[in-house]
């Protein structure tokens, strides 16, 4: 037990230590703002009591840091395409914005270091949260792996190092995780009643926790016996986590006029991943993009069932709602008529979603961190996640999770940005591959 604890103080520590040299590089400007001048407005608007909105300057004074993509949906009357400035959104949940604004009644409004400092200060207890799952599965130096690829994992820090939503919803989508675990270990009200909060908090983060709610529910249902006191515990679950969520709904229905629990950037998400890399929106696309999907543009393009769907829609000052509901059915609609176009689609989302490292011009550097910290997980996660089926309800959980998230975003929206939560569940199931393989090895 003593050795454990040192073991586990090292890898703190040495979490700790690599987040203050990305630190020290965050602060220096060594990292791009990106999409954080979004939430930061919308955090600056909620401190100053204007409430979940987007300014008008978003539209009329771009950051010259805004690539082109945001540059198109400005002409569109909405940011993103949707978002209509100086009106209530829905567009996006406001769990970071309000996560920023507390930071910057502390701090200053619009102290976007000040955010990079709480994240990355926050990511230790990401790689704490990270052990204690894993302990569940490995011992041993496979624990000891762990430990390293969660206190090192270079995709995790460098999202903590940017003003995005990735760092806050890790750590609360590990800590749910370690939750679901204790609760599945022994059902109770008050496990239960924290498990369903804590994912309530985490989809007002991402909406991707609004699933793993409903299979924690479902796994605690179906697995050992049926008892009245099970039943009563996953029911308060339910409850806390969809009774927490009302205000957020409320909200909705008092400022614009409809009860709604999901973000209206569905639509938007769908265009962006399926009918915008048919339209000339893609031409100037980042070279990665172009990478991945000019092969899908150049077989496909000129054989379309119905390409007027892939266009995005000529709005004239329709609010969220519309745009949202009109992008989602012309883009169903596309994607029926063309269904072999989604499976190409899907397929390429595959690979942004498994990448090793950017796509985009980047250092050697960048390709080699990639490779030591995740390729290997490509080939192992698989094999590790039927191993999980045998440790129990806590494994049949977590392998659910790993597939049922890859799914999700297989079918909607990839890449590093949306995975980079599932990296510890992703290495904890590919140590528990490689463990097994390498005991399989030394019988034969």
């Amino acid at each position: 037990m003593v050795q454990r604890k040192g073991l586990d103080a090292g890898i703190l520590l040495l979490a700790l230590l690599a987040r203050l040299a990305v630190l020290y590089l965050a602060l220096s400007g060594f990292f791009l703002v990106g999409e954080g001048e979004v939430q930061a407005n919308l955090a600056e608007n909620i401190l100053s009591g204007r409430g979940f909105m987007l300014s008008q300057s978003m539209m009329s004074n771009p950051d010259p840091r805004r690539d082109a993509a945001l540059e198109f949906f400005r002409e569109t009357g909405g940011f993103y395409g949707a978002l209509i400035p100086e009106k209530p959104t829905t567009f996006l949940v406001p769990g970071y914005a309000i996560f920023e604004a507390l930071i910057f009644m502390l701090t200053a409004p619009g102290n976007l270091n000040a955010v990079v400092t709480v994240q990355l200060l926050l990511g230790v207890l990401t790689v704490f949260a990270g052990m204690r799952l894993a302990s569940r599965f490995l011992t041993g130096r496979w624990y000891a792996a762990a430990g390293l690829l969660l206190a090192l994992d270079p995709f995790q820090m460098y999202y903590e190092a940017i003003p995005a939503t990735q760092a806050l919803f890790s750590l609360l989508f590990v800590s749910g995780l370690l939750l679901s675990m204790r609760f599945l270990e022994s059902p109770g009200l008050l496990r239960g009643a924290l498990a369903g909060l804590m994912w309530a908090i985490t989809f007002m983060v991402r909406p991707a926790a609004l699933p793993m709610a409903l299979w924690l529910v479902a796994v605690c249902m179906f697995s050992g016996r049926f008892s009245p006191g099970k039943l009563a515990s996953a029911g308060l679950l339910i409850a806390v986590f969809f009774g927490s969520l009302v205000p957020w709904m409320a909200r909705n229905e008092r400022t614009m006029g409809r009860w709604q629990l999901l973000p209206l950037q569905g639509g938007v998400q769908m265009w962006e991943y399926n009918g915008r890399i048919f339209t000339d929106h893609f031409v100037d696309e980042q070279e990665g993009a172009r990478l991945l999907y000019q092969p899908v543009r150049n077989v496909w393009l000129g054989r379309l069932n119905k390409p007027e769907l892939a266009e995005f829609p000529d709005f004239q000052g329709q609010g969220e709602f519309y745009r949202d509901s009109v992008l989602n059915q012309s883009q169903r609609e596309f994607l029926l008529a063309n269904p072999l176009v989604f499976l190409h689609l899907s397929a390429c989302r595959f690979v942004e979603f498994f990448k090793p490292f950017p796509l985009n011009d980047f250092s050697l550097a960048h390709t080699v961190l990639g490779i030591l910290s995740f390729f290997w997980v490509g080939v192992f996660f698989a094999a590790g996640s039927i191993r999980l089926l045998k440790f129990g309800s806590e494994g049949v959980f977590l392998a659910g999770v790993i597939a049922g998230y890859i799914l999700m975003h297989l079918l909607t929206a990839s890449g590093t940005p949306h995975r980079v939560a599932l990296d510890p569940p992703l290495f904890i199931a590919s140590l528990v591959g490689l463990r097994y393989c390498v005991a399989r090895a030394r019988k034969a």
